[in-house]
């Protein structure tokens, strides 16, 4: 899951190889590779082989020796070549298999097959934390806050607690991101109403990456109600983010506000080029040399190193402070911006630990074939060289604030547990609960609380985990 990306136009070696570096950040597999012609199985592995050996940022850590006769697959040719990396949390299936339209559609278009929910599980419970505008489960009555408790997927309904029991990834309860699979869900709203049941079909869904209704308020400081500050939530970082990212920012802007919420707390990343949007965004104040972040490829490569300065924008601000929402599942792009706006201004991560993704994805494509290879390539760093929070953000910060995700409100109410936490810590400069550092590395997600993680994803649930 989790991922950001860059663009890079870069010649590779790698046999049977035009190589398109977009580069992004993630874990998960997808499918739809041919296995006949010029895209035979050797052919693929044989690609798979010949990109990591040549870009793979952990190059160190790859097999000295590898036989691709003993592999059936690319995809378990690739499990191979990453798992050193995975054992030590540098790689937790960020490189991946997939094809260019279903990679290129979510990151340019926000388009992806599914229900138009998100998904938190919580003990034997699995709660809905934001439904998408214009999907099956929005015009299904779904709503934030909501209880799945039974899944019907052809053979009648089956309580939650005995799906996760054998499906805790909800692989067979949810289905393949397929249009047309269709499952029954008994929904218990949030607001208490009687149990329903609703029949739901997947579709091309359409992702708003700020959200059409509360994506973007002015809020005062409760401390200080004289004190405007500018709130914003980003699901996630595609193409179609610049144009509602600016019309918030030009509002800020217009309003002199100095005070900034941005709320990350679903948000795995996407692409780099959006992260330093975001950047610039916050960057009235900044130099033409102040650096943003720096990307570094492995040592052969380093020849692609890039230091990214600060580009002002006509609707930038010049933030004092910055509290970033976040949770478990806030990674990559997220984590980028946070750690590069942490050198330049006063920031604070407000929810529960970031996911702990500093590196990124560049896609190669196999010539003649519906094959994409997802490889992690590059890390990121910021102006003082700070990076490598493999174990979250927080450890890393000044200040990092506990606060609940309450379901029970809208993100950017006032009255929101995190929002008002957030709100908080900007009219004190304190948190009213620091967040604990879980003592195992990689257990981001609170322990009442995780988002399903299917070994076999679709690209969008490498982006948005709990996506379905």
């Amino acid at each position: 899951m989790l991922n950001h990306c860059r663009p890079f136009l870069l010649t590779a070696t790698a046999a049977f190889a035009t190589v398109v570096l977009a580069g992004c950040g993630g874990s998960g597999s997808g499918g739809g590779m041919s296995t006949g012609g010029a895209c035979s199985a050797t052919k693929q592995k044989q690609f798979v082989l010949d990109a990591t050996r040549e870009w793979y940022l952990f190059d160190d850590l790859l097999p000295a020796s590898v036989s691709i006769g003993n592999f059936t697959t690319a995809q378990d040719l690739l499990d191979a070549l990453t798992a050193t990396a995975r054992a030590q949390g540098k790689d937790r299936f960020f490189s991946y298999l997939t094809t260019p339209a279903a990679d290129s559609s979510f990151l340019q278009e926000g388009q992806f097959i599914g229900f138009g929910l998100r998904v938190s599980i919580q003990g034997n419970q699995l709660f809905l934390p934001d439904v998408y505008e214009g999907s099956p489960a929005s015009e299904g009555g779904l709503t934030r806050g909501d209880e799945i408790i039974a899944v019907d997927s052809g053979s009648g309904y089956v309580a939650m607690a005995t799906i996760l029991a054998t499906d805790p990834n909800l692989e067979q309860a949810f289905g393949p991101s397929t249009e047309g699979v269709q499952r029954g869900f008994r929904i218990r709203h949030w607001n208490g109403q009687t149990p329903a049941d609703v029949i739901l079909t997947k579709r091309v869904v359409t992702i708003a990456p700020v959200p059409i209704a509360g994506g973007t308020a002015v809020l005062t400081l409760p401390s200080n109600p004289s004190v405007q500050v500018g709130y914003i939530n980003l699901r996630t970082f595609i193409s179609t983010a610049a144009a509602p990212l600016r019309s918030a920012f030009a509002q800020f802007r217009a309003l002199g506000i100095q005070n900034l919420i941005v709320d990350f707390r679903y948000n795995g990343g996407g692409l780099v080029s959006v992260a330093e949007l975001v950047g610039d965004l916050h960057g009235a104040d900044r130099a033409a040399n102040d650096i943003y972040s720096r990307t570094r490829f492995n040592a052969r490569k380093a020849a692609n190193d890039s230091i990214r300065r600060f580009q002002a924008q006509p609707e930038s601000v010049a933030p004092v402070r910055i509290a970033f929402i976040t949770t478990g599942g806030t990674a990559s792009a997220s984590e980028l911006v946070i750690n590069s706006m942490k050198s330049w201004a006063e920031v604070a991560i407000v929810g529960a630990d970031t996911y702990g993704k500093p590196v990124g994805q560049s896609a190669f494509d196999l010539n003649g074939c519906d094959f994409r290879l997802r490889l992690i390539t590059f890390r990121t760093t910021n102006a003082n060289n700070e990076g490598d929070y493999f174990d979250g953000l927080a450890s890393t910060l000044a200040f990092a604030c506990a606060a609940a995700d309450d379901l029970g409100r809208a993100p950017g109410d006032g009255s929101e547990s995190s929002t008002a936490a957030a709100l908080a810590w900007l009219g004190t400069g304190a948190c009213g609960q620091i967040m604990g550092i879980p003592s195992a590395p990689f257990q981001k997600a609170q322990v009442t609380a995780r988002l399903p993680l299917p070994r076999v994803m679709a690209p969008a649930q490498g982006y948005l985990p709990g996506l379905y």
